[in-house]
């Protein structure tokens, strides 16, 4: 009996001291009180980081914290707009260095450290996917809507790579099937302090303006207003080339246009997130004409990686291929699972 004590006790030992070892990030209060475990998040103030003796994370005022080392390697927001990428570790109380992958250090002071976003050692924990369906069934005329989303983000210390894509198909007796695709794939490259280089490929499809395809390259220069690791904002200007196809051929042409722009996201604020952009237009091949694109997405997390999302799209032409269509907006709701 004993030894069959002893030797599940052994395991538990064992499965414990792994547990304890695998958490290598450590946190010491003012009162000198040590939390160890993996640190996720840091913004507005407050630092989040998950233990293995509590199902729910914990959140910590930064300003009681007196020292901090994270194992992972972050991106690093200082005040004043500066941004590193290296380890950190605090050597004495108040200040923490920050270990450069050249071998190079710099110790800065603890009240200079706005947030963190964690990078990954291991490639594909990187990216970031969702997917989410949705389906609308109403007896009368036989109104049937299906939808489908779907999104992907890449993060590295130079890089951020993301797209997303919405599907809508539907049909009703007696009506003409609605069909639309929107699609976005895009690519940000970080220059310096607070500007970066944009690149994207956007692609529309929708019967209201009887838009076969429109695909859209474009370049820009972009400035982060506001960069954290829970939000965001940005403004964009650049050129773009337009390829437009419609079901009536005769119609089908290309031009050219200059582009302002401006992107916001909040993400993780107690599982709330928000997305939303807009891009204005102007030809310069096409005497007058002026385009926007909108589109704003809310998510909320649920437990299990589940969750629940609504997005609004708009998009507007004031010389339109068709007469009447000037506009054209779509709203989902759904429900999806998150994979990272």
């Amino acid at each position: 009996m004993h030894h069959f004590v002893n030797k599940y006790l052994f395991v538990f030992v064992l499965l414990f001291s792994i547990t304890i070892g695998a958490q290598n990030d450590t946190i010491r209060f003012k009162d000198n009180t040590i939390l160890t475990g993996e640190i996720k998040t840091l913004s507005t103030g407050i630092l989040t980081m998950e233990t293995a003796f509590s199902d729910k994370d914990f959140k910590i005022e930064f300003n009681k914290v007196e020292e901090i080392s994270i194992v992972r390697k972050c991106i690093i927001n200082l005040t004043n707009s500066r941004r590193y990428y290296g380890n950190i570790k605090s050597n004495s109380p108040g200040t923490f260095t920050v270990f450069f992958e050249n071998g190079t250090s710099e110790e800065f002071k603890l009240d200079e450290l706005i947030g963190l976003i964690e990078i990954n050692e291991k490639f594909w924990k990187r990216f970031k996917f969702g997917l989410d369906l949705g389906y609308n069934f109403t007896k009368a005329n036989n109104n049937a809507q299906f939808t489908i989303s779907s999104n992907f983000e890449f993060i590295n210390e130079k890089w951020l790579i993301k797209g997303n894509i919405n599907l809508l198909n539907s049909a009703q007796d007696s009506v003409k099937d609605v069909k639309r695709t929107d699609a976005i794939l895009e690519a940000i490259r970080l220059l310096s302090k607070k500007w970066y280089l944009l690149s994207d490929v956007s692609f529309l499809s929708n019967t209201e303006q009887s838009l076969t395809g429109r695909i859209t390259p474009s370049l820009g220069l972009g400035r982060f207003v506001k960069s954290t690791n829970k939000l965001y904002l940005g403004v964009t200007v650049g050129a773009t080339y337009n390829i437009e196809n419609y079901e009536d051929t005769t119609l089908n042409k290309t031009s050219s246009e200059a582009f302002l722009g401006s992107s916001f996201n909040m993400y993780d604020f107690k599982d709330f997130n928000l997305n939303t952009s807009v891009k204005f237009y102007a030809s310069l091949s096409e005497k007058g004409r002026v385009r926007t694109d909108y589109d704003i997405t809310i998510k909320y997390d649920l437990p299990w990686d589940f969750y629940i999302k609504t997005a609004f799209t708009l998009n507007y032409d004031n010389q339109p291929a068709i007469s009447g269509a000037q506009l054209d907006y779509i709203f989902t709701s759904g429900f999806g699972y998150k994979f990272d």
